[in-house]
């Protein structure tokens, strides 16, 4: 992007040497410290933008990589005595009818 500005940052810092553009304290007659001194900051700035310019052209050039995402792992399927556990558990705590239990537990002890 500055490619096309040097010419642009040669002038600013020939007028910043000059004294034609200064910052800070207006400079006495006969000294030129404050021409160099705002020589000198108006160079760092310049070079602060393009730094900071470049190094945004180069993080726009190679994004961040997008995390992964993994499909949810399907749960487990239960053993068959935690199967049996679970249904004693329903029937001891009246939730299902002792012929419930017995049909379900036939169930779990054939697909063995």
């Amino acid at each position: 992007m500055f490619a096309c500005n040097g010419r642009i940052l040669s002038v600013l810092a020939y007028a910043a040497s000059t004294g034609l553009l200064a910052f800070g304290a207006p400079a006495h007659a006969d000294s030129n410290a404050g021409a160099f001194i705002g020589g000198v900051v108006t160079v760092k700035v310049l070079n602060n933008m393009e730094r900071r310019t470049q190094a945004q052209e180069a993080q726009a050039s190679h994004p961040a990589p997008q995390p992964v995402q993994h499909a949810p792992a399907k749960p487990a399927k239960p053993s068959k005595e935690s199967q049996l556990q679970e249904l004693d558990k329903l029937a001891s705590g009246g939730y299902i009818t002792p012929d419930e239990y017995k049909a379900r537990r036939k169930a779990i002890l054939d697909s063995m």
